[in-house]
């Protein structure tokens, strides 16, 4: 017999396929993709040639914006634990001619980072909830590391306590986290109100700007 977990699962599997195959949504995420993203990754900070890490970047909504945003003088790598996930992004980025663009299975992978490159903007967008307490301090030390000194760690938070509290956030709410971030050596830049891309659309929501202190 299926558990509540299975049943919610299999909800988002459904969900999902009905998104990929209806040509509004598809319409919407090539939308994103060419223009939305771009300006919404020129608000927040990333420029013209600069190094990107997109951590837990899932189907690419974030780091195909960006490869198109950075240009050929510039680096994107795009990381996820999904091997599935990765050939996808890898796919989409060979079909669009984004040759910026880098796909790792993990942080290790990419150390260091080639030509003593600093990463000038890493991306954490609604993937936190999935790693406990311990597995977010390692990558906050690992970004830390490699960020250069005026870099930016942008966080999107979705999933805390008071939106849809999941995983390891259910009893976190999104200030919690922040001072998680802050407490691992980072200093809050900005928040920032914009409409950012969540599962297959844009919504409103808030992304949180620190710096290395």
């Amino acid at each position: 017999m299926l558990n509540r977990n299975d049943i919610t699962r299999i909800r988002r599997k459904l969900v999902h396929i009905f998104h990929e195959l209806n040509p509004a949504s598809r319409r919407k995420a090539t939308q994103w993709e060419n223009s939305g993203g771009v300006n919404f990754l020129r608000i927040i900070g990333v420029k013209k040639s600069d190094v990107v890490i997109d951590f837990g970047c899932g189907p690419g909504k974030f780091c195909i914006p960006a490869a198109r945003l950075v240009g050929a003088a510039g680096i994107v790598y795009a990381v996820d634990k999904n091997p599935s996930v990765l050939k996808k992004v890898r796919r989409k980025a060979d079909m669009l001619g984004l040759q910026n663009l880098h796909a790792a299975g993990c942080l290790a992978e990419l150390m260091p980072l080639p030509d003593d490159q600093k990463c000038n903007v890493a991306l954490l967008y609604d993937m936190l909830h999935f790693l406990d307490a311990p597995e977010r301090k390692e990558l906050y030390a690992a970004l830390h590391a490699i960020l250069e000194e005026n870099g930016i760690l942008s966080v999107h938070l979705k999933h805390v306590k008071g939106d849809d509290p999941a995983r390891y956030f259910l009893t976190m709410s999104a200030e919690d986290v922040a001072r998680e971030i802050e407490m691992s050596g980072f200093c809050l830049l900005q928040r920032l109100p914009v409409q950012v891309w969540h599962a297959h659309d844009t919504t409103d929501g808030i992304v949180w700007n620190f710096t290395r202190q």
